[in-house]
């Protein structure tokens, strides 16, 4: 990592996992990157659009698409989930 980029790591959870091929990711983002800006560059090529609709949580912390990732910063990305 050099000053200009922060490293985080992502954990996926449901058929995100399976989307991601892995339940955890490291992505080296540049510095000043927001939760919105990783999902749209980072995830949703992937997850596919319908994942902007997801839950997201930094550190444990429900956040918003402003929110800008630290180094260290943990990301959880929940799905939306069914059962009965």
């Amino acid at each position: 990592m050099n000053s200009n980029t922060v490293t985080v790591t992502t954990l996926f959870f449901s058929f995100a996992a399976d989307r991601m091929n892995g339940r955890r990711k490291t992505f080296d983002l540049p510095r000043g990157t927001t939760l919105g800006d990783m999902v749209h560059q980072y995830l949703e090529p992937v997850l596919g659009p319908e994942s902007r609709n997801w839950l997201y949580s930094v550190n444990e912390e429900w956040a918003s698409w402003d929110t800008h990732l630290e180094n260290g910063d943990e990301i959880a990305v929940i799905p939306p989930v069914s059962g009965g």
